[in-house]
């Protein structure tokens, strides 16, 4: 027994495990997400088309969820990302950013993917 937690331990060995592991653990937050968006259709309940900005970065996995919610939708938006702009990197932190994606509409800043959030400032 001994000998098999050793193997385990074993650095080579345990390389595939981990990156099992990983894709697993991808695959699973990848589908939960994906159930996370609403089928609700959006109402918007200003009188003027809403403006939407994203401040974002490629790699962001809520980023993501941000674009296929307003491509859901059909919500026009503009995306900054702050990764390849040093201007919109700094107006991200001067607006509070900390995590992406950062969300502006109509003037209301939401930190964070939160549909609900999104929803109530349409």
């Amino acid at each position: 027994m001994s000998k098999l937690y050793l193997r385990i331990i074993n650095v080579k060995n345990s390389f595939p495990v981990i990156a099992g592991l990983f894709l697993i653990f991808y695959y699973i937050i990848s589908q939960l997400s994906n159930s996370d968006l609403s089928d609700e259709p959006v109402v918007i309940t200003k009188q003027n088309p809403p403006e939407i900005m994203m401040f974002a970065s490629q790699s962001c996995h809520y980023c993501a969820i941000a674009r296929r919610f307003f491509k859901k939708h059909t919500l026009p938006y503009t995306e900054n990302d702050i990764d390849l702009s040093i201007e919109h990197r700094e107006m991200f932190y001067r607006l509070g950013g900390k995590g992406t994606p950062l969300i502006i509409v109509n003037k209301s800043i939401i930190y964070g993917f939160d549909e609900s959030q999104i929803r109530a400032a349409l």
